[in-house]
């Protein structure tokens, strides 16, 4: 442990060059990195990537790495597209004010969970967590889920009369 360190690797050299290049990638097609995107063996940092197209792999794929793509939409109907436009649903966030594009977005994005501005993949552990789509079978941990799963449901039948 060292205190001074505030961001580990990520699994191993071999998904940090998977991450790179898929970065690299999406600027080779005309995005900009803001921050980051300098690979030293397992470690990549955070990075940003401004002007990413929503059919890049960076953005069809999970990338398992620190990596944010910034894309952007005219109205609030083409952002929920765009969060819709995937094979995923595990977890989404959204950052506004606005009461009712907040309701719309929870109501209308297809994910498990929908984060106000908090980070796409906070949760409590008493809280219901899945996803939908390819990332998951529905909700599978929480304080219900985790009754369901150790316990049972019997059904049994009892004769209206009596002896």
């Amino acid at each position: 442990y060292n205190p001074a360190t505030n961001m580990g690797t990520v699994i191993d050299s071999e998904a940090a060059r998977r991450i790179e290049q898929r970065v690299q990638a999406t600027v080779d097609r005309g995005a900009r990195v803001l921050c980051g995107h300098q690979r030293q063996e397992a470690l990549y940092p955070p990075t940003v990537v401004d002007g990413v197209d929503n059919d890049h792999p960076l953005v069809r794929e999970e990338t398992f790495g620190p990596v944010a793509a910034i894309l952007r939409f005219d109205t609030l109907d083409e952002a929920i597209h765009m969060a819709n436009d995937t094979d995923y649903g595990l977890s989404s966030g959204v950052v506004s004010d606005h009461w009712p594009s907040i309701q719309r977005c929870i109501s209308e994005i297809d994910a498990g969970t929908v984060n106000i501005r908090e980070a796409p993949g906070y949760r409590l552990e008493w809280t219901p967590f899945g996803g939908i789509k390819a990332s998951g079978l529905g909700y599978k941990e929480g304080v219900i889920e985790t009754m369901k799963a150790m316990t049972w449901v019997k059904t049994y039948s009892l004769p209206w009369d009596r002896p």
